[in-house]
């Protein structure tokens, strides 16, 4: 028998890979005779007994070293240490000592010339030259002990587009050394067009942390048999993917990520209330936004004369384990923060339902074995926190989108996101007043995660409550943070003042009012609206949440039958609506 030297796995000789890591065991350096935790322990003493030895060599080079200087500097010519004359008397012979009395009568003779000159010089420069001698005379004040055995240093991450813009930041270990960030420019979203990819490993790729920039999804469904999903509309920018929930992207992800494994949920929780609350209020905000022009959602047309819309919000970290077709397994862990709208819809032509959803980020975490899986969970956890896409980059998202919404408007197609664009754009943010109401909203949310903030000026740290101290240098670009409260990582870093994620912090990093994401006073049933084509005598409702929405029509004189044709298309609808499962929210 033997053991894998890279993961400990016990394997039979005739073994020629681990089939834990995949390690080639035939190499005699990758195997050993012992387990993984005697292994360690014969490294540390081989290494305690080299570091001894090198101790005990450096010692003793010192003390040689000390040794010559004071002999140099007792018997060497012009020597620091100044020898009197009974000494040199003593171990001399009498020419030595007459050359030494020679050398202090000149030196009498200098400091009588000195004091003299000092008599005809002022008090003043007596003074001067005092204070002189007690100011290098003072002792050094000691620093703060340096104590950081119980902390733990991260790498400050930031990454820039094509035009140097700063627009994603994170904290990430620093032995996660691989790391790249690719950009997509090319997303056909009417929201997010431009989306980021960030990652970052080790050298022996055993541990993986992911990031995705926000998107936002469609997903329609005709009683008629029409869906679409799997597809992009190339004329109004908007991708289709099938929406299942919260977890509808992440779980094709994995599919695609890992070909014929198989995955399971192990455990699943909020990341913090506050962000749930944060979530329902910014789902409720934007439903009532939604109705405002119902007629135009998602293209469904504007003969559309029934509608109910709910919604679904989700702050979750699930964990989970996929098993490979050689079952390996990896042990992963992802944060997607999202909500979904999904609208009933009926209109003379159509009818079915479509949902516009939306994912504020995902993050994960994918190790190779379950003891890096253990030891990466606080790291993540800061990770989770702390990546973060800049206001540039969704004050970016925003410009382009416009420029989307005009081409569409037109009949036409946009121009593509270049490096002169995003320079412009880049440009165009230091004057701007800050990001929309949504966008302040998603940012609003994405820092809600941590319990805390550590800040001082423009530095920003997102930590859990569980967090006592933290530290940032600017020169290193590394942030220092423990649970213990008298860690220090040494004067090259500034300490940050602790502080509770509030929204007027929020606000304050974005450049925003803190409270911008106003709140429904409605209950979480949903709203039923039923559209009517407004004629000419018809008073004017105004379109509000509890109120019909009306579509305006010039030259309509015949709203009894309309109203007839909504009830029947509302019977209908009802019916379907009573085949649809119950809306979950999280």
């Amino acid at each position: 028998m033997k053991y894998c030297k890279n993961c400990g796995m016990l394997l039979e000789d005739t073994f020629e890979h681990c089939i834990r890591c995949g390690m080639d065991v035939t190499i005699p350096e990758n195997v050993s005779m012992y387990p993984i935790e005697v292994m360690e322990t014969i490294e540390v003493e081989n290494e305690r007994k080299k570091t001894s030895g090198k101790l005990v060599a450096m010692i003793i080079g010192l003390i040689v070293v000390l040794v010559g200087l004071i002999v140099f500097f007792l018997y060497g010519g012009g020597g620091i240490i100044r020898r009197s004359p009974q000494t040199v008397s003593s171990m001399d012979a009498e020419p030595v000592a007459s050359d030494e009395d020679e050398e202090d009568t000149d030196l009498e003779e200098e400091d009588e010339e000195y004091v003299d000159d000092t008599d005809d010089t002022d008090d003043t420069d007596d003074e001067e030259y005092i204070e002189e001698d007690e100011a290098e005379e003072e002792p050094e004040v000691e620093d703060r002990p340096v104590k950081d055995d119980k902390g733990v240093y991260y790498d400050y991450v930031a990454e820039t587009d094509q035009a140097e813009n700063v627009v994603f930041t994170a904290l990430v270990p620093e032995d996660l050394t691989e790391r790249e960030m690719i950009p997509n420019y090319e997303e056909f979203s009417d929201r997010y067009p431009f989306v980021i990819n960030f990652t970052a490993t080790d050298r022996e790729n055993s541990v993986r942390f992911t990031y995705m920039s926000p998107m936002k999804l469609w997903y329609k469904l005709s009683d008629k048999g029409r869906g679409r999903s799997d597809e992009s509309d190339m004329d109004h920018y908007m991708t289709y993917f099938k929406y299942d929930g919260p977890r509808s992207y992440l779980d094709a992800l994995i599919t695609l990520s890992y070909p014929g494994a198989k995955f399971e949920v192990k455990n699943e929780e909020d990341v913090s209330e506050t962000t749930v609350t944060k979530l329902e209020e910014f789902a409720k905000a934007h439903k009532k936004e939604l109705f405002g022009d119902i007629g135009d959602y998602a293209h469904i047309g504007d003969d559309a004369s029934y509608a109910n819309m709910n919604f679904e919000y989700s702050a979750k970290i699930y964990e989970y384990e996929i098993t490979m077709p050689d079952k390996n397994i990896i042990y992963c862990k992802y944060y997607v923060p999202g909500m979904a709208h999904n609208l009933i819809y009926a209109s003379n032509t159509d009818k079915g339902t479509i949902t516009e959803w939306y994912d504020f980020a995902l993050i994960g975490m994918e190790a190779g074995n379950e003891l890096d899986y253990e030891d990466y969970q606080e790291a993540f956890d800061v990770f989770v926190k702390n990546a973060l896409p800049t206001d540039l980059f969704m004050y970016i998202n925003e410009s382009y989108s416009k420029e989307i919404k005009a081409a569409v408007a037109a009949g036409g197609s946009p121009d593509p996101l270049s490096g002169s664009m995003l320079a412009k754009y880049g440009s165009d943010f230091e004057t701007a007043s800050g990001l929309d109401e949504f966008d302040t909203g998603v940012m609003n949310i994405l820092r809600s995660a941590g319990a805390q903030c550590f800040s001082k000026d423009k530095t920003s740290v997102y930590c859990s409550d569980k967090t006592k101290v933290a530290f940032f240098s600017a020169d290193k670009k590394k942030v220092f943070i423990s649970q213990v409260e008298d860690e220090y990582p040494g004067s090259a870093y500034e300490e940050l003042t602790a502080g509770e994620v509030t929204d007027a912090q929020a606000a304050e990093d974005t450049g925003t009012p803190a409270d911008t994401t106003s709140t429904s006073t409605s209950g979480d049933d949903t709203d039923t609206e039923e559209l009517t084509e407004e004629t000419d005598d018809t008073d004017d409702t105004g379109d509000t949440l509890d109120e019909d929405l009306t579509d305006d029509t010039d030259d309509t004189d015949d709203t009894d039958d309309t109203e007839d044709d909504t009830e029947d298309d509302t019977d209908d609808t009802d019916d379907s609506v009573d085949d649809e499962e119950d809306t979950e929210e999280v």
